[in-house]
């Protein structure tokens, strides 16, 4: 623990540049809507003990019910949200950097090479910093995946709660148990200890997984939260488009960056369980969500895994090797690595500024005049209803069925989401004019406040806009 410190500690400070160099250009914020969700159920959970977002109306809104209690923990205290929630991603990030360096056994690597490059490749990644600065669950998803690999081998049990707390984390955690039996297997050669451990490694995960599908059931009748098939239901569409180009863009998407000097490494790996996670989990999103904006964020817990499988392949890396070609070679990747790695941090903390700058034009400015010029209590539909829970005092009717299930069947249809409105009485719309034309054109919608957007600036479709119904 102390010779891996340093690297501990840059993997903490690295999310935490990115915010104090954002302040410094007057950005403060979170880059997704979907954060501010987390906060008003955290609020809500904190400081009145109820699992809702909006306050007597319990929902299975959150799709992190683990992240969201850690959050909540931060306003019972009475600890400041940003700072809390900073805080708890950034030492998240250290505590992955640790891992990752445990289960790559990169020590090797640094010991031949002189220099612990691989294990810098962590805390460098712009998608993983952008995460940690996100106010998301990723990393805390990334460290439970990590984790539960960890402890495949030393402790099955642990193994299993780790999976466990993966599923409250993501559903997807689910996934892990199958290809860490598979690791087990390898390390154990089948037989009756096998199949010993691998009951000890599902009671684990049975002993954290059984209360999650409880709490979900609990709330809305479902296993699993209303936004797994809400997010499903609102991309369906691009299911439509090739295998190829779904599998394309979704497999390409984590190499954007210092990854692709990896995928030699990924290619000649021998960690095939965890190869085949990866390649599972990747094509999951291919098959039910096909999508890669906002850098991919859904993708992002491939990358820890793939930076393990990359290190492995790469062990042929010798800085001081005997032959001159094998030299050059090597000090040649470290530092195309070294370059690439620093050029997209960089490159991550420009995206990150920008797309705070763009949630707190679009979302939270607008839920900040909503709370200042409609009345307190007024019915409001909103696609993106996280900054107006967290700022706006009105009842919310969520256009995107995270926190309202029964929208959900009526994603795609105009017409029906249209007569939804309606019927549910809503005095306010707010959307982007480009979402829904057919309705938001309606007579019976009158604009009374617009965003210049900075998505782009010469499109009024992507103006957000608050319309007053008559």
């Amino acid at each position: 623990m102390k010779k891996d410190g340093w690297l501990m500690a840059l993997g903490v400070a690295s999310p935490l540049l990115y915010v104090i160099v954002a302040r410094f250009f007057g950005v403060v914020g979170f880059p997704l809507d979907d954060a501010w969700i987390h906060q008003v159920y955290a609020r809500n959970l904190g400081w009145y003990g109820q699992w809702a977002f909006t306050l007597g109306q319990p929902s299975a809104g959150s799709t992190s019910p683990l992240w969201t209690f850690l959050l909540a923990i931060g306003y019972a205290l009475r600890i400041d949200y940003a700072v809390w929630t900073i805080t708890i991603n950034a030492i998240l990030l250290g505590v992955l950097t640790f891992l990752v360096m445990q289960v790559a056994n990169l020590h090797n690597v640094a010991q031949v090479a002189n220099l612990r490059y691989g294990a810098l490749l962590l805390p460098l990644e712009w998608h993983l910093v952008w995460a940690a600065a996100s106010g998301m669950e990723t990393i805390l998803f990334c460290v439970l995946i990590v984790a539960a690999w960890f402890f495949v081998k030393r402790s099955p049990f642990v193994c299993g709660v780790m999976i466990g707390l993966a599923v409250w984390t993501r559903p997807e955690g689910a996934t892990l148990l199958p290809f860490c039996a598979w690791a087990l297997w390898d390390a154990d050669g089948g037989g009756i200890r096998f199949l010993k451990r691998l009951g000890v490694m599902i009671a684990g995960a049975a002993l954290i997984v059984i209360p999650y599908l409880l709490f979900n059931i609990s709330f809305s009748g479902q296993i699993f939260p209303n936004t797994f098939f809400a997010k499903q239901s609102e991309y369906a569409i691009l299911t439509q488009l090739p295998l190829w180009q779904r599998m394309f863009n979704i497999f390409s998407t984590p190499f954007i960056g210092v990854l692709v000097l990896l995928v030699p490494g990924i290619f000649f790996c021998k960690r095939w369980s965890m190869l085949a996670w990866v390649c599972l989990f990747l094509f999951l999103y291919v098959l039910r969500l096909p999508v890669t904006y906002q850098h991919g964020r859904y993708l992002i817990p491939a990358i820890p895994l793939l930076i393990i499988m990359g290190g492995d392949g790469m062990m042929w890396v010798r800085l001081n090797a005997e032959t001159l070609r094998r030299r050059l070679l090597s000090r040649g990747w470290v530092v195309a690595v070294s370059v690439v790695a620093a050029a997209f941090w960089l490159i991550g903390l420009n995206a990150w500024i920008a797309d705070v700058r763009v949630i707190n034009n679009e979302m939270v400015r607008v839920a900040k005049w909503v709370n200042e010029n409609v009345p307190r209590g007024s019915s409001v539909a909103a696609h993106d209803i996280g900054a107006l829970g967290y700022f706006a005092d009105v009842r919310l009717i969520d256009l995107a069925g995270l926190v309202s299930p029964d929208v959900i069947p009526l994603m795609g249809d105009e017409a029906r989401l249209w007569a939804f409105i309606r019927e549910r009485n809503a005095q306010y719309v707010i959307n982007y004019p480009g979402w829904c034309p057919n309705f938001l054109s309606s007579e019976s919608l009158t604009p009374v406040f617009q965003t210049g957007t900075l998505c782009d600036p010469l499109n009024s479709n992507f103006y957000m806009t608050v319309y007053k119904r008559r």
